[in-house]
């Protein structure tokens, strides 16, 4: 008999329909649910993305978000009752027909509290401390302290956590020494059948060397440094070209400071784009980037999607060197790291990068070849179940 796991999203803005604006989120969650389904589960989805209006997932809707104390309050007010209706829908819902729910956090959000009550393991995903993020980063939160103390709560009553780095699980253990023993370190992954190059038939946007990035056009990307660091290359006569594929709050700088660094020729802003056009936009890519850079909260303690995604598709990587890179990536055999912020070393990088043309297609296939052996969504998941077992079985020791 199949076991059956609750798959619970809190969060409005996290959808799994393809035009929703979190590309990234997205993602994960179809990732952890469709291994769950190969490894022989039955999954029930709440998702609370998939049943609001899609306006409230669409894009733009961060936007929305940022434009003043007023809409964040209100927001948080919704996201706050939302909250409250939804714990009990999905009980309603869900409530005796699962074996376990696993829920992705969101800010103000806790749907997995009635299955603990009444005896259902609560295993709960976590990809930031979420208030610190909302607050400082995102400013889209406005009742900082109230989010602080309910995503304690939940990362204290949740059965298992999980956290997408060793970084991660160190902020969190500062906020509760106690949550450590209940910690569970399971990074990204990715579809290994979607991102196959040998289904895609790649047709170039540029001619000439080029670097692709996939993602939200947020601060943290980096892509600034990145456009930068090309400019500088330009006037040193190695010319990079540059495919862009996302959209996000920092848009319409970057392709504003495109143009002022006399780069249009060279760069391509392609925006939002569906998620099953990504990788055949990927495979006319030499290389993918990755540029996290430290935000104020904290160090970088991400674990980048588009990394696996670069990869799986057969694509060395020019990365800044989080811990997730540093233990995926090898220097110049699968790509080329830099450190976080440093806009010599991305220069350096994607010049190692341009000399290496030659070996690039080697490259990808040893980095595709690591990513389907390890990292999958299937081997993640696998890993993730027994971990989780072994953590129940602890607590009921």
């Amino acid at each position: 008999m199949k076991q059956c796991l609750g798959y619970l999203s809190g969060a409005p803005r996290v959808s799994t329909d393809p035009e929703a604006e979190t590309s990234g989120p997205r993602s994960h969650v179809l990732g952890v649910m469709k291994a769950f389904e190969a490894l022989n589960w039955e999954v029930k989805p709440f998702i609370v993305g998939d049943r609001v209006p899609r306006k409230w997932a669409a894009k733009g809707s961060e936007k929305t978000l940022t434009r003043g104390f007023l809409p964040r309050l209100i927001a948080d007010l919704v996201r706050l009752t939302l909250g409250a209706v939804n714990a009990s829908r999905a009980w309603q819902e869900l409530g005796g027909q699962v074996d376990w729910v696993y829920e992705r956090f969101a800010v103000l959000q806790s749907i997995g509290k009635p299955f603990k009550r009444h005896g259902v393991p609560w295993i709960l995903e976590t990809n930031g401390l979420i208030y610190r993020e909302a607050k400082a980063e995102r400013k889209t939160l406005v009742l900082s302290r109230l989010a602080r103390l309910l995503e304690i709560q939940c990362y204290q009553n949740c059965d298992v956590l999980i956290c997408v780095s060793n970084a991660l699980k160190e902020m969190v253990v500062q906020e509760d020494k106690a949550l450590e023993g209940k910690i569970l370190v399971v990074p990204n992954g990715v579809d290994t059948e979607f991102f196959n190059p040998d289904k895609y038939s790649p047709r170039r946007l540029f001619e000439g060397f080029t670097v692709g990035f996939v993602g939200t056009l947020a601060i943290w990307q980096g892509l600034d440094l990145l456009l930068k660091a090309i400019s500088t290359l330009k006037e040193e006569g190695v010319p990079i070209n540059l495919v862009v594929v996302g959209d996000g709050l920092m848009r319409k700088e970057w392709e504003a400071l495109t143009h002022n660094l006399g780069l249009s020729s060279q760069v391509c802003f392609l925006g939002q784009v569906a998620r099953t056009e990504v990788p055949s936009l990927i495979a006319r890519f030499d290389v993918g980037y990755s540029g996290h850079l430290e935000i104020k909260a904290s160090k970088v303690y991400y674990s980048p999607l588009k990394l696996y995604e670069y990869m799986a598709m057969g694509k060395p990587v020019v990365v800044s060197a989080v811990e997730d890179a540093q233990s995926l990536v090898c220097e110049g055999k699968t790509g080329f790291l830099f450190q976080p912020g440093d806009r010599e070393g991305i220069k350096q990088a994607l010049t190692r990068a341009y000399k290496a043309q030659k070996q690039l297609k080697e490259m990808g296939c040893k980095a595709r070849q690591e990513i389907v052996a390890k990292h999958s969504w299937i081997a993640r998941s696998q890993s993730m179940i027994e971990g989780i077992e072994q953590i129940l079985k602890a607590k009921r020791q």
